[in-house]
C-alpha cells in the first residue's frame, strides 16, 4: 500500500479536473496501442491513468478496474499498472474514516473493536477496508468513502445526456441501462444490503465444495461499515504464478461452477467478477479452494429472463440451430426482426459458449479478441437489438469471468461443468427469500 493519502473523494471542480486528466491519458494511451509505441510509453501512460482513476474513486475507478483485466481492452503493459486498482494505492486519510466508522455504529473506535490497524490493506472504488479484532477475531472492516454516494449521483447525471443521444442511434433505450447502473451503484453504497447479500450467498454456498464466502458480522455492520470474518489466501497474480498447474484447473471449474449455479440455479448475479475479489488459501482438509468477496453488486433477474437465458443456452450447447430464431424472437430483445440478422446472432453465441460445445477447450488471448468482431461496429445487428437492463450483467459476467480464466491458464472439459449446472436448474433453489424481499 502506498503512503499517499487523500482527504477525501474529488467532487465538483477538482473532480472535472481529474475526468479531463482521464481523457487525456486515455487518448494517449489508444493512439499508443495504434501506432504500436515502445512498451514503456505504454506502461508509464496506464501508471497515470491508473493514478488518476484511483484518485477519483466511484464510477471511474470500477471502469478502470475492469479494464484491467478484460483482454485486448488496453496494452499488456497498460493493464499491468491499471491492476494496481484492483486493491487500490490511494487512501482517504484514517482519521477522516475514523469518524465515519464511529458515526456509522454509534461509538469511539476502541469501544467498537478490540484493535483495528489504522493503515487500509485495500482503498476500493466505493470504500477502504481495515484489519481489526471483533470477539476475539480477525476481521475485514470496509468502510465507505464520506460523500461517495453524491459523487457517483454526479457521475450518473453527467451520464443520462450521453445516454439519450446514444438511444437515437440504436433501439437500446440509453437511460434505462444507465437507470439500471446507477440503481446497482447506489445499491453497492448500502453495506446493510451488501451484508444480507454476503450471508445468503455464504448459506447457497456452504455445501459446495471449492467456494468459500466470508461471514458478514452484522453487529459490527451500518450502511457504512461492513464487517466481515478475515480471509487469507493468496491475491489472484500471486496463485497464478505460483499454483500448481492441477490446482489452478481445480479453481477455474469452481469459479465456472459459481457462476452458472447464481445464474441459472439461484437466480442471482454476484457480476463483478474483477481478479481482486477472489483469494486461494492453501489446500487444506476440508477442500475449499476459493474465497469469494465483495457482494455490493449483486444483480436478482427475473424467472422469465433466466428461462430465455437457459434455452438459449442449451440450444447452442446442443447445436439445435433450427429452434434458435424463435427462441431469440420470445426474449423480446429483436427489435425489428425483419431486419434481425439471425445467423450472425447464432455464430456470436456459438462463440461466447464455445468453451462449453466441446469436451477440450482452453481459454485463449485469441479467444477473448476473437468476441470483439462480434460485438464491434461491424455487427449488424447493434441497432437491431433490444438489450433488456438484466442482460447487461450477464454479458459482464460471461466475459470478465472468460478473461479471469484466460490469465488462470483454463484448459480442459468445461462442457460437464455447463451441463451439471443445467440438469441442476431444472429445481431452482428458492427456499430462503432473497434479501430485501417481502
Amino acid at each position: 500500500m502506498g503512503k499517499r493519502e487523500l482527504d477525501g473523494v474529488g467532487r465538483g471542480w477538482s473532480r472535472l479536473l481529474s475526468t479531463g486528466k482521464v481523457a487525456s491519458s486515455a487518448a494517449r494511451l489508444a493512439g499508443a496501442q495504434l501506432f504500436h509505441s515502445a512498451p514503456g510509453k505504454q506502461e508509464r501512460l496506464g501508471e497515470l491513468l491508473a493514478g488518476e482513476l484511483d484518485q477519483m474513486k466511484g464510477m471511474a475507478m470500477k471502469v478502470g478496474q475492469i479494464l484491467s483485466y478484460m483482454d485486448g481492452a488496453l496494452p499488456e503493459e497498460a493493464q499491468a499498472a491499471l491492476r494496481k486498482l484492483q486493491t487500490g494505492t490511494r487512501s482517504v486519510r484514517f482519521e477522516t474514516m475514523r469518524e465515519s466508522i464511529e458515526s456509522a455504529l454509534g461509538g469511539q473506535l476502541e469501544e467498537l473493536f478490540e484493535a483495528f490497524e489504522p493503515e487500509p490493506i485495500a482503498s476500493a472504488s466505493v470504500g477502504q477496508v481495515y484489519r481489526a479484532r471483533f470477539q476475539d477475531r480477525a476481521v475485514a472492516v470496509k468502510v465507505q468513502y464520506p460523500g461517495i454516494r453524491d459523487t457517483i449521483h454526479g457521475d450518473f447525471s453527467r451520464l443520462e445526456g450521453f445516454s439519450r443521444i446514444a438511444s437515437l442511434a440504436a433501439s437500446v433505450d440509453g437511460p434505462a441501462i444507465v437507470q439500471e447502473l446507477r440503481e446497482r451503484f447506489e445499491e453497492e453504497c448500502d453495506y446493510t444490503n451488501e451484508a444480507a447479500w454476503q450471508n445468503w450467498f455464504r448459506e447457497r454456498f456452504s455445501a459446495q465444495a471449492g467456494a468459500l464466502v466470508p461471514e458478514a458480522i452484522l453487529e459490527r455492520s451500518a450502511l457504512t461499515v461492513l464487517t466481515s470474518e478475515w480471509m487469507t489466501g493468496a491475491d489472484f497474480y500471486a496463485f497464478v504464478e505460483h499454483a500448481s498447474n492441477t490446482r489452478k484447473q481445480e479453481v477455474a471449474r469452481t469459479l465456472l461452477r459459481f457462476a452458472f449455479h447464481s445464474l441459472f440455479r439461484l437466480g442471482c448475479l454476484n457480476a463483478d467478477p474483477h481478479p481482486g475479489n477472489y483469494l486461494f488459501p492453501e489446500p487444506s482438509a476440508d477442500h475449499q479452494q476459493v474465497v469469494f468477496l465483495d457482494f455490493g453488486c449483486v444483480r436478482r433477474l427475473d424467472t422469465d429472463f433466466v428461462a430465455s437465458e437457459r434455452r438459449l443456452f442449451e440450444l447452442v450447447l446442443e447445436d439445435r440451430r433450427s429452434e434458435f430464431q424463435e427462441a431469440m424472437l420470445a426474449t423480446g430483445m429483436v427489435a425489428k426482426p425483419k431486419r434481425f440478422d439471425f445467423d450472425f446472432h447464432w455464430q456470436l453465441l456459438c462463440h461466447q459458449w464455445a468453451p462449453y460445445r466441446e469436451r477440450d477447450f482452453e481459454f485463449t488471448s485469441e479467444y477473448i479478441r476473437a468476441g470483439s468482431q462480434y460485438t464491434g461496429p461491424s455487427n449488424p445487428n447493434l441497432r437491431l437489438l433490444a438489450f433488456p437492463p438484466q442482460w447487461i450483467w450477464v454479458q459482464r459476467l460471461i466475459w470478465g469471468l472468460h478473461s479471469v480464466l484466460m490469465r488462470l491458464g483454463a484448459k480442459g472439459d468445461f462442457a460437464s461443468v455447463a451441463r451439471e449446472s443445467l440438469d441442476e436448474s431444472k429445481s431452482p433453489q428458492r427456499a430462503a427469500p432473497l434479501p430485501g424481499a417481502p
